[in-house]
């Protein structure tokens, strides 16, 4: 496992609706119309400061879009960073990498559901984001605005997942991103998150990439090298109009860079204003379009 892989693997943060970006309304592109379950699931989420942000993480929170558009109710627990580990072990969640040092590593988000029983009697637990989805259409297939991986899509959703996680994320945004979420959470938290992303990237978080360095520069330039990239690859869907992945209807990859760039916008809002310009202002557009999605629940 490189030293980037858990940058962001077990944080994130958020609770009802909420808009960060005060200028971009939510739209309703589709319909959502929540399920009525008698049985919730739960969203496992790490927390930040009650006064700060929520909602930063891209991880959990593609998986809170995917919910939203599938119309089910859930709530979010959330977790200080210390904590993660033990309430994971103890919902019975898998863990889903390693530590450099070989321990296995607990990560959100985690889903726990409890309206689908294991043969055991106890609720269905999944790790893992791209395993979520697959759940969250196999076992809800007819909820909500769509299916999350349509039919005969699932190696173009994967592939796509992959590009842009590992190298747009892990390749670049990782490291330019890392140092901020510290402003965003408690002090047990901080402290647990700095010495593990301390460890992970062999360096302290002020010398990671600085603000105006080499590193910083480098980052941004082959960041908006990749988005270029991905605009090429959605400009085949045949119009600048169609700015998601499956032309006018939203999918899962759509949800996993939507996130990214949430994240982006919330840890670095003056780079988000810069960053929003690029290829046409396509990536405000994409925003936009999933804001919809975006609700936060406790």
């Amino acid at each position: 496992m490189s030293k980037q892989t858990l940058a962001f693997v077990d944080q994130a943060v958020p609770g009802h609706v909420e808009c960060h970006d005060k200028t971009r309304m939510p739209t309703k592109p589709h319909t959502f119309e929540v399920r009525s379950q008698s049985l919730m699931i739960t969203l496992y989420d790490a927390a930040s400061r009650p006064d700060s942000y929520r909602g930063w993480n891209p991880l959990p929170a593609r998986i809170r879009y995917c919910l939203n558009f599938k119309g089910l109710s859930f709530k979010t627990v959330w977790l200080e960073y210390p904590d993660i580990e033990s309430t994971l072990r103890s919902v019975g969640a898998s863990p889903t990498m390693k530590w450099p040092d070989g321990r296995p590593c607990y990560t959100v988000p985690v889903i726990r559901d409890d309206s689908h029983l294991t043969d055991n009697g106890e609720p269905t637990v999944v790790s893992d984001s791209w395993a979520i989805a697959k759940y969250l259409d196999e076992s809800y297939p007819d909820t909500g605005s769509a299916r999350l991986l349509p039919d005969g899509t699932m190696a173009l959703q994967m592939l796509s997942q992959a590009y842009i996680h590992n190298t747009l994320y892990l390749g670049c945004l990782a490291r330019i991103l890392a140092p901020h979420p510290m402003q965003l959470l408690s002090e047990t938290s901080q402290k647990y998150y700095r010495e593990t992303r301390e460890m992970i990237f062999s360096t302290s978080l002020e010398d990671l990439c600085p603000r105006g360095s080499v590193q910083w520069k480098e980052g941004w330039s082959n960041t908006q090298q990749i988005f270029d990239t991905i605009a090429t690859f959605l400009d085949q869907n045949g119009s600048r109009d169609e700015i998601l992945f499956m032309g006018v209807r939203p999918s899962y990859v759509d949800f996993v860079l939507v996130s990214f760039l949430d994240t982006l916008a919330i840890l670095l809002p003056d780079q988000w204003e810069i960053v929003k310009t690029w290829n046409g202002g396509r990536w405000a557009k994409l925003r936009e379009s999933c804001a919809y999605w975006a609700t936060i629940h406790d």
